[in-house]
């Protein structure tokens, strides 16, 4: 069930907020009432302890008059009790050697409460004091005191209740201010649950953008204070920024793959290069009867097949090698020995990856330009190491002609200030005329900005092409794409 993280921060700080409040209110609610109810207690607690003394005072001037206190009680205690306030209506029994002389609840289980204030003061051992008790399912407060020297004892019945009912005006305070307190806590949790979630809900909206292919959508977000949040959306930006970048580059590369495939494809058809391998052919057939006819045969066959491997932009080294092998096979048996090749490959480097169709635009070159007008025997020779930098430099030269210092040193400088701006190679007649700028371009995609193409002139005279790549292996490939 999919639920919005708004919501959870909701429900999370309701429960981390408002029931801890509403219990803290509770709590301090009965804390106020047990104070409450302690200061009634005191207050009563002096209030009898004053009447009790009044009383004392009064029976020992009775007594020194010969008079009995219980003659004066009716006028006496009355204007005495006018006088005091209880707060909480009590009952009052006034007991005068275990004898009550006056009693505001007509008689009703005196004699019972003055055993239990008996029995009270003899575990206390204490003349004054209070204790609750249950009369008919009611709580009573029983406050009394008793004078040892004159024998009275002043008791108080109160029923808690009542007491707790005078708190009325407390409660409906504290009603209020939980009221008001979960009111104000619900808003102040809505407003920091959507404030703590926005930038989590900005992220979601800038990955289901870029989920629907947008690219363009706008990261900016003005933030007052940065944090983790923050700091992961810039990081995500930052990402899909080179994301993007890869997926352009990736696309040049394919295009440029293809272009390159089509060129080569070009080459392959080409009505010349195919007229004279099928002439050559049927020379070998007429004249010679030798297996050259075969050779032949199986190397355009190779080629064909390796122009239709799809499934992978890399591969091996030693099948790029092969590959320009055939075409060198049929080239070679074509020229009739007048050009010659030699092959200088370390072996470590066969089993390290390569972009495809490199090698054969650039051996083509050579036959192209290289040996155009060439009057001598022509040499192509190919070299492949690995260098002092741990990069694998593969080198293709012949001793054509060359080329002119000043169009090599144009031609180096095109070839190293190449940006992945650039759509299409340079549109000058050396470049159309050699292709190079192809194959210079897709190695820079695929392995940056350092490696690629240049050339040199070589002593005493000729071309060399030297392509640096770094090193792929099998197992680095996998990582790579797993």
């Amino acid at each position: 069930m999919y639920f919005s993280i708004k919501y959870k921060y909701v429900a999370l700080y309701f429960i981390l907020t408002i029931f801890p409040l509403v219990i803290c209110d509770l709590l301090i609610y009965q804390i106020w009432t047990t104070k409450f109810f302690e200061n009634t207690v005191e207050s009563q607690t002096k209030m009898i302890k004053q009447l009790s003394h009044s009383l004392a005072v009064i029976k020992k001037n009775v007594e020194s008059s010969h008079q009995g206190l219980s003659s004066f009680e009716t006028g006496l205690l009355q204007d005495l009790l006018q006088g005091i306030d209880f707060y909480v209506p009590a009952n009052l029994i006034i007991a005068d050697h275990g004898q009550i002389i006056y009693s505001t609840n007509s008689g009703k289980n005196e004699g019972s409460l003055l055993v239990k204030v008996k029995n009270k003061e003899s575990v206390n051992g204490k003349v004054s004091g209070n204790f609750t008790f249950k009369e008919s399912g009611r709580n009573m407060l029983v406050i009394y005191n008793h004078d040892p020297e004159t024998n009275l004892s002043v008791i108080s019945v109160t029923e808690v209740s009542k007491i707790l009912g005078k708190n009325g005006n407390n409660k409906k305070l504290m009603v209020y201010i939980i009221i008001s307190s979960i009111v104000v806590s619900i808003f102040s949790i809505i407003l920091i649950s959507l404030h703590v979630t926005s930038p989590i809900r900005s992220l979601r909206k800038e990955i289901k953008a870029i989920e629907n292919g947008d690219f363009n959508h706008s990261f900016d977000r003005d933030v007052m204070i940065r944090d983790e949040i923050w700091d992961i959306e810039i990081s995500f930006h930052k990402i899909m920024l080179k994301l993007k970048e890869q997926a352009r580059i990736q696309y040049q590369l394919i295009s440029l793959t293809n272009q390159a495939k089509f060129k080569a494809l070009q080459s392959q058809i080409n009505p010349h290069f195919l007229h004279n391998a099928l002439e050559t052919i049927n020379s070998l057939a007429i004249i010679h009867n030798v297996p050259l006819i075969a050779q032949i045969s199986r190397s355009l066959s190779k080629m064909f097949r390796y122009n239709m491997m799809q499934d992978t932009e890399e591969v091996l080294i030693k099948d790029e090698l092969d590959h320009m092998d055939n075409y060198l096979n049929v080239q070679l048996i074509r020229f009739d020995g007048f050009i010659e090749c030699e092959r200088q490959i370390d072996p470590q480097i066969l089993e390290y990856k390569i972009i495809k169709f490199v090698l054969q635009p650039i051996v083509e070159n050579c036959f192209i330009h290289g040996f155009k007008n060439l009057t001598d025997k022509g040499m192509i020779r190919i070299e492949g190491k690995i260098n002092e930098n741990k990069h694998i430099v593969i080198s293709i030269s012949d001793n054509g002609p060359g080329i002119p210092e000043e169009k090599l040193q144009k031609l180096n400088e095109e070839l190293k200030t190449f940006t992945l701006d650039n759509k299409h190679p340079p549109t000058n007649k050396e470049s159309n005329r050699i292709g190079i700028f192809n194959v210079n371009n897709r190695l820079k995609i695929a392995y940056g900005e350092e490696y690629g193409l240049q050339y040199h002139n070589i002593s005493p005279h000729g071309l060399c092409a030297v392509i640096t790549i770094p090193i792929r292996n099998r197992k680095q490939q996998e990582e790579e794409s797993g």
